[in-house]
């Protein structure tokens, strides 16, 4: 496939010094969709691989990149802002506020997007009445265990533990480490942890999430972990079939870290494992852009977070 081809080197955080051949059109659109455009402009105006690439397609992806750096920025500042009063609050960082500074070799590398906060339920009056900055709370969620506060710029949303709207944290924050320069209650989670948030996440998609957070499920794999913490947590937390079907799509986006990948794969019965295999099947085209809304609530109701 020479458009996965081509995705993989530019996904590289080290890529090889050619890019292979393929329809840079396609490939994009592709990168701009899920992601990767930042990473991949980088690597074409500081690499060999980007010598004779057209100028087109140069500065398409550098006018992403600037886009990202810009946002990035503005985000992290607005979150450091946020939470520099909180003491005496314990916050978790999530999706990419936790993972560029951890797993990226750079800013630009991965688009913040969403900024979102694990807070304990107890925590979150405190929460929001301690925000510096001028986020204020704009929604809550069913169950009150999710909210969004906005400065009508950015928004912030927070939830409760490791999978949005559950409202049970699983040992989250006792096993979180402390990370200060955000904030003095701040903290990332543990590599577990953060494998099942990323899992969670891809799930709430039925699998058919953006490559970037393949990326994030590729360098956490490569961390020391736990496989019977992490299989554990998962089977708590209903994560076990989309964890066995985001592990099997990394090793097959990723091959370099396949093994490792599968190796932490759960156990799962013949007939969710069938179940998973089809979705897994269904999500593995990088080229496909755009899911059908009914396809992709069939492989949630497969995958999705729940107790089993």
């Amino acid at each position: 496939m020479p458009l996965l081809d081509a995705i993989r080197v530019l996904a590289a955080f080290e890529p090889p010094r050619d890019l292979p051949p393929c329809d840079l059109d396609d490939l994009a659109n592709v990168l701009e969709a899920h992601g990767l455009a930042p990473m991949a402009s980088y690597h074409v105006e500081s690499r060999p691989l980007g010598a004779g690439l057209p100028a087109r397609f140069r500065e398409r992806l550098l006018t992403n990149y600037t886009g990202i750096v810009n946002d990035n920025v503005f985000k992290l500042v607005t979150l450091k802002g946020a939470l520099r009063e909180l003491k005496d609050v314990r916050t978790v960082l999530l999706g990419a506020a936790a993972t560029v500074d951890w797993l990226y070799p750079h800013l630009a590398f991965r688009p913040f997007g969403e900024l979102r906060l694990a807070v304990r339920g107890e925590d979150g009056a405190r929460f929001a009445a301690g925000l510096g900055g001028e986020l204020r709370p704009v929604s809550t969620g069913a169950g009150g265990h999710t909210a969004v506060f906005s400065d009508g710029r950015i928004e912030l949303r927070i939830q409760e533990g490791l999978v949005e709207g559950a409202g049970e944290d699983a040992g989250l924050f006792e096993r979180a480490v402390p990370f200060r320069a955000v904030g003095p209650g701040a903290a990332r989670p543990a590599p577990e942890d953060a494998l099942l948030l990323a899992v969670a996440d891809q799930a709430l998609e039925g699998l058919h999430a953006q490559l970037i957070t393949y990326v994030d499920v590729r360098e956490l794999v490569r961390l020391e972990l736990d496989p019977a913490a992490l299989r554990a947590r998962a089977e708590a937390a209903g994560l076990s079939r989309a964890l066995w079907g985001s592990l099997t799509l990394t090793g097959w986006y990723f091959p370099e870290v396949s093994e490792r990948a599968l190796a932490l794969r759960p156990e799962l019965g013949a007939a969710e494992r069938k179940a998973v295999e089809a979705v897994v099947e269904s999500a593995r085209d990088p080229g496909r852009l755009r899911v059908l809304r009914g396809e992709q609530e069939a492989a949630r109701a497969v995958v999705g977070p729940g107790k089993r």
